[in-house]
């Protein structure tokens, strides 16, 4: 395998380029975006041991997405020829591509729905703000015990995006391909979904976005999910009021966001 290096910012590939080859992420991060009838969307931020490109390279189809570089990266050239080799028959990187791979179709999936069926923008871009590099602290604190709920407490900074939340996996099998950086444990009836949403920094502003749960999250009073038309919501600096299912679930959150410089 040939190794590339590209310079943040830079474009790996666009949309309806020709596929040629896969990529396996040695350092940096990268961004998955596509084209939507409410404009650029993103798919996924993904980092090292990860991998992507593989779909038009197989199938033989131009790019589906496009792919840049939030970071210096260095990556890994795959071709057709060497991806069994390389990714299938290593059990390491098959299992990080697998869960790669299923989070992609989920995202996929809930844009092409809310696409469809929303009566409001996907995701209300906020006014442009002048360009500056700003460092944050965020983080994460559960009210549990404020809502009664017999569970532990959560506490959390949190150091890399987009977080992943949602509700925790009993099958073992299943759980080695979960994408939940907080897998919260939860029993019936439920308020979470394996795969509930996830907090991200988008066009300037942290947001809190929808993965397709099933009852979505209230964002300071907002509700965001599928249903409301809604996938994600704009976080304020300073003290935000989550809740996770419907609005008098136990799942209640604050997120602190404190700006540094």
């Amino acid at each position: 395998m040939a190794t590339e290096h590209f310079t943040r910012g830079q474009v790996i590939f666009r949309e309806g380029d020709k596929s040629q080859e896969a990529y396996f992420i040695v350092t940096g991060l990268v961004e998955i975006t596509i084209n939507t009838s409410h404009g650029v969307q993103s798919l996924a931020k993904i980092g090292p041991g990860e991998i992507f490109g593989e779909m038009g390279m197989i199938m033989d189809r131009p790019r589906s997405a496009s792919a840049t570089a939030l970071e210096n990266t260095t990556v890994e050239t795959v071709a057709e020829t060497e991806f069994e080799q390389q990714i299938i028959q290593r059990p390491d990187r098959l299992h990080v591509y697998l869960a790669t791979l299923f989070e992609r179709i989920r995202k996929t999936d809930l844009l092409l729905t809310t696409s469809t069926n929303a009566t409001v923008p996907l995701n209300p871009r906020p006014k442009p703000q002048p360009a500056k590099e700003a460092v944050f602290r965020v983080k994460l604190r559960s009210h549990y015990d404020q809502t009664g709920l017999d569970h532990e407490p959560v506490e959390k900074t949190i150091t890399k995006l987009p977080f992943r939340i949602g509700r925790a996996y009993f099958d073992t099998a299943t759980s080695a391909l979960a994408r939940n950086d907080l897998s919260i444990e939860e029993h019936h009836p439920y308020q979470l979904s394996r795969n509930h949403c996830e907090i991200d920094f988008e066009h300037g502003h942290f947001i809190l976005r929808d993965r397709g749960s099933k009852l979505g999250s209230w964002v300071n009073g907002v509700q965001v999910s599928v249903d409301s038309g809604l996938i994600s919501s704009p976080l304020k600096v300073g003290e935000n009021t989550i809740t996770l299912g419907n609005a008098d679930s136990p799942h209640r959150f604050t997120i602190t966001i404190e700006e540094l410089g």
